[in-house]
């Protein structure tokens, strides 16, 4: 049995899917022109849509544009996109071709927060627990992310947290943190070279969403005597790869 279409509706939906970044604004009289549709009609869709707050008319031009509504409307969809359930096959791939530890990590406040991982299994790993937090300026995960903070962000988040040393290799030095962010921007990843913990190497990649925000990153990490220098640079292309897959999958568009 075919399904009936409410016309008013349905009237309802082709006006709005008139609106675009190419025409943002639109008259009664353009509308009825483009859809073929008396003017009393547009004219009643558009004071309903108006009232309920999902177009607003521009007392100047007398034309319509769509409302704040729909970004908040928008935002519940991206925001109820599961970004652990996308990036997990990829997490588990990773994981099986590198044989070592992937893990995704968010930023929340100051610190980087583990949401999802695969761990190795070979016998010596590194071990990340899920909801174990750790600091931005010495992780890879971290610096993947503060890389892409706005400059006054990042300045602040040193000045309140310090740059506390872990290891040897442990940057400390504003100047020389800086410097290495603005390489993570360039090349597109970031090192964790013993930085954190003794005998732990980690290579990381930013994830990116719909507003070209970054959002997340993901990392491979494991003893440094497997992953060393030589091995990096593969390591990095996979995981920007990988890391590209998933903004592409949260709505990223270059």
């Amino acid at each position: 049995m075919e399904e009936k279409i409410n016309k008013s509706i349905d009237r309802a939906l082709q006006i709005l899917e008139l609106f675009s970044m190419e025409k943002h604004a639109w008259g009664i009289t353009e509308i009825s022109k483009a859809l073929n549709i008396y003017k009393s009609n547009v004219h009643n869709v558009l004071s309903t849509l108006a009232e309920r707050g999902f177009i607003k008319k521009d007392p100047n031009t007398e034309k319509y544009s769509l409302s704040i509504k729909y970004f908040e409307l928008g935002s519940i969809v991206i925001k109820n996109m599961d970004l652990r359930k996308i990036a997990l096959p990829y997490i588990e791939k990773l994981s099986r071709e590198f044989n070592e530890t992937v893990h995704l990590g968010v930023l929340d406040k100051e610190r980087v927060v583990s949401i999802e991982r695969e761990e190795s299994k070979q016998g010596l790993y590194s071990h990340i627990e899920i909801g174990k937090s750790a600091p931005l300026h010495c992780t890879a995960v971290g610096k993947a992310i503060m890389a892409y903070l706005p400059s006054d962000e990042v300045n602040s988040l040193i000045k309140e947290k310090g740059l506390k040393k872990y290891t040897d290799n442990t940057i400390t030095n504003k100047e020389d943190l800086i410097k290495e962010l603005e390489k993570i921007q360039k090349q597109g990843y970031a090192i964790d070279n013993i930085e954190h913990e003794e005998g732990v190497r980690c290579v990381a990649s930013p994830i990116i969403d719909y507003r070209g925000e970054v959002i997340a990153s993901l990392s491979i990490s494991g003893p440094a005597f497997r992953i060393d220098n030589k091995d990096i640079m593969y390591i990095a292309r996979k995981i920007k790869e990988y890391c590209n897959y998933i903004s592409e999958e949260i709505g990223y568009t270059k």
